[in-house]
Protein backbone atom coordinates (compact mmCIF):
# COMPACT_ATOMS: atom_id res chain seq x y z
CA UNK A 1 0.00 0.00 0.00
CA UNK A 2 3.00 2.28 -0.37
CA UNK A 3 1.58 3.65 -3.61
CA UNK A 4 -1.20 5.41 -1.69
CA UNK A 5 1.22 7.95 -0.25
CA UNK A 6 0.80 9.96 -3.49
CA UNK A 7 -2.90 9.26 -3.96
CA UNK A 8 -5.21 12.28 -3.59
CA UNK A 9 -8.51 11.05 -2.15
CA UNK A 10 -11.84 12.82 -1.83
CA UNK A 11 -14.47 11.36 0.52
CA UNK A 12 -18.01 12.60 -0.15
CA UNK A 13 -20.53 11.59 2.51
CA UNK A 14 -23.19 13.37 4.55
CA UNK A 15 -22.55 11.33 7.72
CA UNK A 16 -20.29 13.67 9.69
CA UNK A 17 -19.09 11.17 12.29
CA UNK A 18 -18.23 8.60 9.61
CA UNK A 19 -16.42 11.19 7.52
CA UNK A 20 -14.38 12.49 10.46
CA UNK A 21 -13.47 8.96 11.50
CA UNK A 22 -12.25 8.12 8.00
CA UNK A 23 -10.18 11.29 7.80
CA UNK A 24 -8.50 10.49 11.12
CA UNK A 25 -7.56 7.03 9.85
CA UNK A 26 -6.17 8.46 6.61
CA UNK A 27 -4.15 11.14 8.37
CA UNK A 28 -2.69 8.60 10.83
CA UNK A 29 -1.36 6.79 7.79
CA UNK A 30 -0.05 10.07 6.30
CA UNK A 31 -2.41 9.84 3.34
CA UNK A 32 -3.76 12.81 1.40
CA UNK A 33 -7.51 12.84 2.03
CA UNK A 34 -10.13 15.56 1.83
CA UNK A 35 -13.73 15.34 3.02
CA UNK A 36 -16.86 16.92 1.64
CA UNK A 37 -20.10 16.75 3.66
CA UNK A 38 -22.47 16.86 0.67
CA UNK A 39 -22.66 16.04 -2.99
CA UNK A 40 -22.52 19.70 -3.98
CA UNK A 41 -19.53 20.41 -1.69
CA UNK A 42 -17.74 17.37 -3.13
CA UNK A 43 -18.44 18.46 -6.69
CA UNK A 44 -17.28 22.02 -5.98
CA UNK A 45 -14.02 20.79 -4.45
CA UNK A 46 -13.52 18.27 -7.28
CA UNK A 47 -13.84 20.98 -9.96
CA UNK A 48 -10.95 22.99 -8.53
CA UNK A 49 -8.52 20.38 -7.18
CA UNK A 50 -6.63 17.37 -8.47
CA UNK A 51 -8.21 14.08 -7.38
CA UNK A 52 -7.13 10.50 -7.98
CA UNK A 53 -9.80 8.52 -6.14
CA UNK A 54 -13.28 9.63 -5.06
CA UNK A 55 -15.06 7.63 -2.36
CA UNK A 56 -18.69 8.52 -2.81
CA UNK A 57 -21.87 7.86 -0.82
CA UNK A 58 -25.08 7.32 -2.78
CA UNK A 59 -27.81 8.68 -0.53
CA UNK A 60 -27.22 12.31 0.36
CA UNK A 61 -29.54 15.30 0.55
CA UNK A 62 -29.38 17.61 -2.45
CA UNK A 63 -27.21 16.01 -5.12
CA UNK A 64 -27.11 12.26 -4.62
CA UNK A 65 -24.05 10.16 -5.38
CA UNK A 66 -25.21 9.11 -8.84
CA UNK A 67 -25.76 12.73 -9.85
CA UNK A 68 -22.35 13.68 -8.47
CA UNK A 69 -20.71 10.79 -10.31
CA UNK A 70 -22.37 11.79 -13.60
CA UNK A 71 -21.15 15.39 -13.22
CA UNK A 72 -17.62 14.36 -12.22
CA UNK A 73 -17.25 12.09 -15.24
CA UNK A 74 -18.51 14.91 -17.49
CA UNK A 75 -15.84 17.22 -16.05
CA UNK A 76 -12.74 15.00 -15.91
CA UNK A 77 -13.59 11.90 -17.93
CA UNK A 78 -11.69 8.80 -16.88
CA UNK A 79 -8.71 10.49 -15.21
CA UNK A 80 -9.80 9.47 -11.71
CA UNK A 81 -11.37 6.44 -10.05
CA UNK A 82 -14.58 6.18 -8.05
CA UNK A 83 -15.53 3.82 -5.26
CA UNK A 84 -19.15 3.87 -4.16
CA UNK A 85 -19.39 3.35 -0.40
CA UNK A 86 -23.03 2.99 0.59
CA UNK A 87 -25.06 1.72 3.48
CA UNK A 88 -27.78 0.56 1.12
CA UNK A 89 -27.53 -2.64 -0.90
CA UNK A 90 -29.59 -2.19 -4.05
CA UNK A 91 -28.54 -4.08 -7.15
CA UNK A 92 -30.17 -1.56 -9.49
CA UNK A 93 -28.31 1.34 -7.86
CA UNK A 94 -25.01 -0.55 -7.97
CA UNK A 95 -25.53 -1.35 -11.66
CA UNK A 96 -26.42 2.27 -12.44
CA UNK A 97 -23.32 3.47 -10.56
CA UNK A 98 -21.11 1.11 -12.58
CA UNK A 99 -22.80 2.21 -15.82
CA UNK A 100 -22.03 5.82 -14.92
CA UNK A 101 -18.36 5.02 -14.34
CA UNK A 102 -17.94 3.79 -10.77
CA UNK A 103 -14.97 1.45 -10.49
CA UNK A 104 -15.96 -0.39 -7.31
CA UNK A 105 -18.88 -0.70 -4.89
CA UNK A 106 -18.53 -1.34 -1.16
CA UNK A 107 -21.19 -1.63 1.52
CA UNK A 108 -21.02 0.12 4.87
CA UNK A 109 -19.92 -0.84 7.36
CA UNK A 110 -16.56 -1.97 6.07
CA UNK A 111 -13.19 -1.94 7.76
CA UNK A 112 -10.71 0.83 7.04
CA UNK A 113 -8.25 -1.84 5.92
CA UNK A 114 -10.73 -3.23 3.38
CA UNK A 115 -11.47 0.27 2.09
CA UNK A 116 -7.74 1.02 1.77
CA UNK A 117 -7.21 -2.24 -0.14
CA UNK A 118 -9.92 -1.24 -2.61
CA UNK A 119 -8.53 2.28 -2.93
CA UNK A 120 -5.09 0.80 -3.54
CA UNK A 121 -6.44 -1.47 -6.30
CA UNK A 122 -8.26 1.27 -8.20
CA UNK A 123 -5.35 3.69 -7.73
CA UNK A 124 -2.95 1.15 -9.24
CA UNK A 125 -5.30 0.82 -12.23
CA UNK A 126 -5.39 4.62 -12.55
CA UNK A 127 -1.59 4.81 -12.57
CA UNK A 128 -1.45 2.08 -15.24
CA UNK A 129 -4.04 3.97 -17.32
CA UNK A 130 -2.10 7.23 -17.01
CA UNK A 131 1.16 5.53 -17.94
CA UNK A 132 -0.41 3.87 -21.00
CA UNK A 133 -1.98 7.18 -22.06
CA UNK A 134 1.34 9.01 -21.87
CA UNK A 135 3.03 6.68 -24.37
Amino acid sequence: MNSLTNCRMLFVDDEEFFLNSLLKHMRRRNLCATAAPSGQAGLDWFKNNPVDVVILDIRMPGLNGLEVLREMRAIKGEDFKVIILSGHAHTDIALEAMRLGANDYLLKPCSVDELLERIDLVYERLLEHRQASSK
